[in-house]
């Protein structure tokens, strides 16, 4: 199962482009979320660590997260994992970022 469900705050505006794959045009838009996760030091100091997870998303959602969000936006995504492959200069890079299925934008947390 890969199933991943992340609540954090975009990292930057979200970047739209449109792609062309045979002879159909669609919309994917390419984002950061910074998620926290609150702990406490061996010594008893409450800390943050961040984790910045790039994410991905196609067609419709690409084109409402691109309109509707913007940097600094509280959102929460349901997605999943995915390897990024590409060669660059004969050298092979990979890289994980989330596929988004579902999406929202947070207005107040409870």
């Amino acid at each position: 199962m890969n199933i991943n469900i992340l609540r954090g705050n975009l990292a930057r505006d979200p970047e739209v482009r449109t792609v062309t794959t045979g002879d159909k045009q669609t919309s994917v838009v390419n984002f950061t979320i910074a998620v926290s996760r609150d702990y406490t030091k061996t010594n008893g100091e409450k800390d943050k660590i961040t984790t910045f997870v790039p994410c991905e998303a196609w067609d419709t959602g690409a084109e409402i997260i691109g309109e509707s969000f913007k940097k600094g936006d509280l959102v929460l995504v349901e997605g999943s994992l995915r390897n990024d492959s590409r060669e660059k200069d004969g050298i092979k890079h990979n890289s994980l970022k989330v596929r988004v299925n579902n999406f929202s934008k947070i207005t107040k947390l409870s």
